[in-house]
């Protein structure tokens, strides 16, 4: 069987919004699920078997070095889907923290620096450099709100969309407040360690705009901040969110800022940043200010992946830069991993529910028994087993009677209202990879609409049509990893501007469909999938025209998939076809577009988008 995808319950794949329930697109690599399970124990398998119930979403990110140190990450994924809403708890901090430790680097002109004391309210006040380490090595909460009321709700989210964490909102602190209290910080000093003021700043009301349409609900009762049973789903769409994609990004573009573009790097002094990167690694019995106590503190109280399950003890050779959260039966941790042993270094991001009885804010949650274990057992087995790497994606589950229609184009499309009327006529849903110039071309726009309308996979094909990788020597790549990255970028664009959400559209064919592993790893930096057509047919060769050399006609190309349907099936094939090829060609494929799906219909094939067929 060549199964690319382990298929779930779509009640796994399901968020309620807006009082509906949407299946959402996820990024899911078979060959991470097949190295986990290949040494999981029976417990961590059940936890596998069951995302609809423990709504697990994992990023594991390998990293390697070339000779000049520079690093390059590998992502791959584990049921992982931005619109699977997740609470981010604690996570929240590490954003925050950085934000208010930029705005304190800009003050430094006035004197404010990491000793600088914060006063909010009749408590003592507290350095920047105690708030960020209380808020980070034990996860304080007060220290997160003071670091909040700093900065006001509005810059924290103007300087999340700056970045481009278009899908993230920090809405609250952690104290009981309605969404307009929340809009309100009070007024904070800026003191010297002996008291003297070296600012005020004024009460902040946030006026950002948010977007609550869509509502999320979660479970199926709760207890109110009255500690009263209420007997409905705990209402989450005010609330903080940030994906588990966002997170980690988060983590590497402070760990890595060159290997992020300019705008999702933090502006911060090398002191500043020092500051941090202790703040996120330290153990609490190695913290020397502030000092904790260990006995509620241990050393992996916040180390969930490898160590927190049994309070296990770190070992010198491990260090581990990362932030956890746990609140209402979500446990989160994102993580970047340094083994001096083996000479590794990994990131690992990981979201686990474990909230059986499906009551919020109980304090009845599965942490001990089902949740640090998962993150205990993942650390464990992608410590020691590497995964292989990421190949592209060319056929989808080859025990299934199923297949995809695939049409790309770039500079002609005078097929489509053909495919699209014989489509709609059939039922069919199929999937379309443009280029950016496609996508901006107008009279293209009338055409793009309707196939969005009609339900039809929309996906990139790069901006501007490029050869990524020599025709004889496929190893030679023409083009750098920026330029290739910019074109995807600017293929995404294009959709954007004409109604279409590249996030939605996880799957990506490459021009020419020709690539190489760079290429496809390069594109899953981006969290993107690299999709192929499926060998085995001439499906492709209907862009030829009679005046080249390896000209197919429509009849030869049909030929040729009736001839693979005998000997061998079409399951999980991704048939590809163009939607244009301009003048030259006097039998274009769509033209008997109809008669293939009639054909392909008789055999008794389902003929899916790209999306359904590998989800």
């Amino acid at each position: 069987m060549n199964l690319f995808k382990f298929r779930i319950g779509m009640i796994g794949l399901l968020s309620l919004l807006g009082g509906e329930i949407k299946a959402q697109q996820r990024l899911h690599d078979v060959a991470l699920e097949q190295r986990i399970r290949a040494a999981a124990s029976p417990a961590l398998k059940n936890v596998l078997d069951h995302p609809e119930i423990y709504q697990y979403q994992l990023i594991y990110t390998e990293i390697t070095r070339d000779s000049s140190l520079q690093p390059a990450f590998r992502h791959q994924y584990l049921n992982v889907s931005d619109s699977l809403y997740f609470n981010p708890a604690s996570m929240v901090k590490f954003p925050v923290g950085l934000m208010a430790l930029e705005k304190m680097d800009s003050l430094r002109s006035i004197g404010i620096n990491p000793l600088t004391l914060l006063k909010t309210d009749s408590s003592a006040p507290k350095s920047f450099l105690e708030l960020v380490r209380e808020a980070m090595i034990v996860s304080d909460n007060v220290a997160y709100n003071k670091l909040f009321q700093f900065l006001g709700q509005k810059a924290i989210n103007v300087r999340l969309q700056e970045m481009g964490y278009t899908g993230s909102r920090i809405t609250r602190r952690f104290i009981p407040l309605t969404p307009d209290q929340h809009r309100v910080t009070e007024a904070v000093q800026l003191l010297t360690s002996d008291g003297r003021l070296l600012m005020e700043q004024p009460t902040i009301k946030s006026d950002f705009p948010f977007d609550f349409g869509r509502r999320i609900l979660v479970g199926k009762a709760h207890y109110n901040w009255s500690d009263s049973l209420v007997q409905e789903p705990f209402d989450f769409t005010t609330h903080n969110r940030m994906p588990l994609r966002d997170l980690q990004q988060v983590l590497q573009s402070f760990l890595f800022p060159s290997s992020v573009p300019e705008r999702q790097r933090f502006r911060l002094s090398d002191e500043t940043r020092k500051l941090m990167l202790d703040a996120i690694s330290e153990l609490p019995s190695e913290s020397r200010f502030p000092v904790f106590d260990t006995t509620e503190f241990f050393d992996s109280y916040s180390k969930f992946f490898l160590y927190r399950d049994g309070k296990r003890k770190v070992p010198d050779h491990i260090r581990i830069y990362n932030k956890t959260g746990w609140s209402y039966g979500y446990l989160i941790d994102v993580a970047y991993v340094l083994d001096k042993s083996r000479n590794r270094e990994f990131m690992l991001s990981g979201v686990i529910y474990v909230n059986s009885d499906g009551i919020l804010n109980d304090n009845r949650y599965e942490y001990d028994s089902i949740g640090y274990p998962f993150f205990r057992e993942i650390g464990e087995i992608l410590l020691t087993r590497p995964v292989p790497p990421v190949s592209a994606i060319t056929r989808g589950d080859s025990a299934r009677k199923e297949l995809a229609l695939v049409f790309t184009g770039h500079e002609y499309g005078e097929g489509g209202a053909t495919i699209r009327r014989v489509l709609k006529k059939k039922g069919v849903k199929a999937s379309f990879f443009l280029t950016g110039d496609f996508y901006r071309n107008p009279k293209h726009h009338k055409l793009i609409r309707e196939l969005k309308a009609d339900g039809h996979y929309l996906g990139g094909h790069g901006d501007k049509h490029l050869l990524c990788c020599d025709w004889s020597n496929r190893d030679s790549l023409l083009i750098s990893k920026e330029m290739y990255q910019n074109d995807i970028r600017n293929n995404e664009e294009a959709m954007r501007a004409i109604g279409i959400n590249p996030s939605q559209s996880v799957y990506f064919m490459p021009s020419y469909e020709w690539y190489n592993d760079s290429i496809v790893w390069w594109t899953n930096q981006l969290g993107r999938h690299l999709v192929n057509n499926t060998s085995g047919t001439l499906s492709q060769a209907d862009y030829t025209r009679v005046q080249d050399k390896n000209y197919r006609t429509t009849e030869t190309i049909f030929a040729s998939i009736k001839d693979r349907e005998t000997r061998s099936g079409l399951n999980g094939f991704l048939l590809l076809f163009h939607i244009g090829t301009g003048p030259g060609r006097p039998d274009p494929s769509w033209s008997r577009l109809e008669e293939l799906i009639d054909w392909l219909q008789q055999k008794g094939y389902k003929l899916k988008s790209v999306a359904a067929l590998l989800d």
